[in-house]
C-alpha cells in the first residue's frame, strides 16, 4: 500500500477538523508558517496540502491566506469523507445519500420507460423480472440492482442523471454495502415492489415507474435506518431520533 505522502496527511487531518467542526465557515485557516511547524513540514508540503482542501471544495485560498468554505458547497467526493468520520457513519448522511440515488433513479426509470429503445428496454425487463424472485441472496440483490440501475442511467438519454448516477454508485452506495451498511437480510417487500415496478415500466407507464422507485427506495432506507439503530415512521418518511435501545 502506498504510504500517503505528507501534504496528504497534511491535507486528511485538516479535512477531518472542518467536517468536524473545528473550524466553521468563513474561519481562516492558520497559516503557511503555524501549520508548517505544527506537522514538522515545509511550507511547500503544506501549501500544496490547501491546494488540495480547495479543490475538495473545502477552503479558497485567498491572499492572506486559506479561508473554510461551508460544506455545502463542496464536491461530491466529500460525502464519503463525511461517512468515514464515524463508524458506524451518521444516519443521516446514509439516508440522505439513498434519498438523492431514489430522486436520480426515479427520474432514469421514468425517461428509460418513456424513450428506451426496445433492446434496453427489453433488457431492463428481465433485470427486474430476476429482481422480483425471492430466492436472491444479499449480494445477488445488489448486484442486480446495480446492473439495472446503470442500464436505466444510461437508457435515460440524459448525461447528467447517468454522471450523477455513476459518482453515487462507485463514490458511494458500493462503500455503503461493502461496509455492511446497506440492508442485507431478507428483504420480503423486495419481490412485490420490483414486480410493481417491472409491470409499470414493461407498459411503458413513465410516472407509475418513477411512484414504484420511490417505494422501493423508502423500504430500503427504512430497513437500512433500522439496521443503524434509528427509529423510523414508515408513513411520515422522516426519521426520529437514534434509539436509545
Amino acid at each position: 500500500m502506498k504510504t500517503p505522502s505528507h501534504s496528504e496527511q497534511i491535507s486528511a487531518e485538516l479535512r477531518s477538523e472542518i467536517l468536524r467542526g473545528r473550524y466553521r465557515s468563513g474561519d481562516r485557516l492558520p497559516s503557511e508558517r503555524d501549520l508548517a511547524q505544527r506537522f514538522e513540514v515545509s511550507r511547500g508540503a503544506v501549501r500544496e496540502a490547501l491546494k488540495k482542501l480547495e479543490q475538495l471544495g473545502l477552503a479558497k485560498i485567498e491572499a492572506g491566506g486559506a479561508r473554510v468554505n461551508p460544506v455545502e458547497e463542496a464536491s461530491l467526493d466529500i460525502v464519503q469523507h463525511l461517512l468515514a468520520l464515524s463508524d458506524p457513519p451518521d444516519p443521516r448522511i446514509v439516508y440522505e445519500i439513498l434519498e438523492a440515488t431514489s430522486a436520480i433513479m426515479a427520474l432514469g426509470f421514468r425517461l428509460c420507460a418513456e424513450h428506451a429503445d426496445e433492446a434496453d428496454h427489453r433488457r431492463t425487463s428481465e433485470l427486474l423480472e430476476r429482481l422480483s424472485q425471492h430466492d436472491l441472496s444479499g449480494a445477488e440483490e445488489f448486484e442486480l440492482f446495480t446492473e439495472v440501475g446503470d442500464l436505466v442511467a444510461h437508457s435515460s438519454g440524459n448525461t447528467v442523471i447517468e454522471l450523477v448516477h455513476r459518482g453515487l454508485r462507485t463514490r458511494l452506495l458500493e462503500n455503503l454495502y461493502s461496509n455492511e451498511i446497506l440492508d442485507q437480510g431478507e428483504n420480503d417487500e423486495r419481490p412485490r415492489l420490483v414486480a410493481e415496478l417491472a409491470r409499470a415500466f414493461a407498459a411503458r407507464q413513465g410516472p407509475e415507474s418513477a411512484e414504484a422507485v420511490h417505494q422501493i427506495s423508502a423500504a430500503l432506507r427504512e430497513r437500512t435506518m433500522i439496521n443503524l439503530g434509528v427509529k423510523f415512521e414508515r408513513n411520515s418518511g422522516n426519521k426520529s431520533e437514534r434509539s436509545q435501545s
